[in-house]
């Protein structure tokens, strides 16, 4: 008797229970996006200790004013990015978004040739707001460009499997960055991502050839319209993608879900800069302990979106899924507020970071698999980068206020556990909606 096709991947081990998931047909694309996202990460976290140290040696107390810079930048980044979206259709969107970034790596790297202590300490000002523009740019056109290619089923069942791609770029990169930190000079790191990039283009590239592949072959007009939709550019105003977001309550409930998510994630962050500045003093051990965290965080994600992720939202849905984050980071303020020490730290920057990225990733890039086209370039953008380093901005300068009043970290830990339990509401109702919207 032949045995139904799913029943096989119940005893395959790992690699076999990945591709159960995949069909025939949608093989190539995955390979492709999960290279693209590979090379994404494997850049970003090549250069990011760099910024974690930059941040530090120009003074913890000057971080909650970076993040507002940062947050000031981006308010001019996404109108232009929204008019480069209404004229390029795909394709030629993630060429220009990658070479710029690339091209700006380059720029750095030459003024740090540039024998001038005050071009040196501008310039690494200017990197770490750029590393942060960079981050949420770079991994929310992959996303997008995505969303507009995966429909919501295929989403939820390959999402998981693509974003382990980026995980694997990610333990790639830290582990690469612990080793050549004491080896190579900061100037020399930059080179490495911006060859990078080009690699992770070249596989955007295939990607975008084997897209028709996604489409249903049954399907013929929904074929021939998702064709003619790659051709073209998503048109409409420079402020349409953002008027959007505050017309349509599902988006704006996407904003709060992913506003507490960095507001959180900041408040951590700012007492990580602390604990280690007063724990560390050499620069260099510092990088190192930055990168350790990163790897672990890595190697959790990838077992996570491995073996959990895909799991969750097949089986349990997408509510429970978006509800995994505001639980761990109610637990980890708990924990830092009882113990902030340098164990105590690590491990909730590694499990924050990996739930962060390794279930919430995946789970909240389904929320925008039915949205309209338009949504998913202008107003995504708009909400990956100011709406999450508003929360930046929001989160550091009342990180910083509280503790010109006085307030000790402990409190403002106990402080933010019970908001946690409001962030968990709010991500148990996006989830329903976004199951009502799929249905229909």
């Amino acid at each position: 008797m032949n045995r139904p096709p799913n029943t096989t991947g119940e005893n395959a081990g790992l690699i076999g229970r990945w591709w159960t998931r995949v069909e025939a047909r949608e093989i190539k694309c995955v390979v492709w996006a999960f290279a693209w996202f590979y090379f994404i990460l494997l850049s970003y976290f090549t250069i990011r200790p760099i910024r974690e140290t930059m941040g530090i040696e120009g003074g913890t107390e000057k971080l909650p004013h970076l993040f507002l810079i940062t947050f000031l930048a981006m308010l001019v980044a996404v109108p232009i990015y929204s008019a480069v979206v209404a004229r390029l259709p795909r394709r030629w969107l993630v060429r220009v978004v990658y070479h710029f970034f690339a091209g700006c790596l380059l720029l750095f790297w030459s003024l740090l040739q540039v024998e001038s202590e005050l071009v040196h300490v501008w310039t690494a000002r200017v990197i770490f707001i750029w590393i942060n523009i960079f981050a949420l740019f770079a991994t929310s056109v992959f996303w997008s460009v995505l969303a507009d290619l995966f429909r919501s089923n295929q989403a939820k069942r390959l999402f998981g499997l693509i974003a382990a791609g980026g995980t694997l770029g990610a333990i790639t990169g830290s582990f690469l960055t612990s080793i050549l930190a004491t080896r190579l000079s900061t100037d020399s790191l930059l080179l490495i991502p911006a060859a990078l990039l080009e690699l992770g283009l070249a596989c955007a590239w295939r990607l975008e050839l084997n897209s028709h592949h996604l489409l249903d072959p049954d399907d013929v007009d929904t074929s021939v319209a998702a064709r003619s939709l790659s051709e073209k550019s998503t048109g409409g105003g420079l402020w349409t993608g953002i008027t959007q977001v505050f017309s349509s309550s599902y988006l704006a409930s996407i904003c709060l879900f992913l506003f507490l998510i960095q507001a959180f994630a900041t408040q951590l962050y700012l007492q990580q800069a602390d604990i280690v500045n007063h724990a560390i003093e050499l620069r260099e051990a510092r990088t190192a302990f930055f990168a350790k965290i990163d790897l672990g965080t890595q190697l959790l994600t990838l077992l996570l979106q491995t073996t959990v992720a895909g799991a969750i939202l097949r089986r349990l849905g997408i509510s429970v899924a978006l509800s995994v984050l505001p639980l761990i980071y109610m637990f980890g303020f708990a924990a830092l507020a009882s113990a902030p020490t340098l164990g105590v730290l690590m491990v909730i920057m590694v499990c924050t970071r990996a739930g962060a990225y390794g279930i919430t990733v995946p789970s909240r890039e389904v929320l925008f698999t039915v949205v309209s086209r338009e949504q998913k370039y202008k107003s995504k953008s708009f909400i990956d980068t100011v709406v999450l380093r508003g929360g930046d901005a929001l989160s550091s300068q009342l990180f910083g206020a509280l503790q010109k009043f006085g307030a000790s970290l402990t409190a403002m830990n106990w402080y933010a556990v019970p908001l946690t339990t409001v962030w968990l509401l709010i991500a148990w109702r996006l989830g329903r909606s976004q199951e009502r919207r799929a249905k229909s």
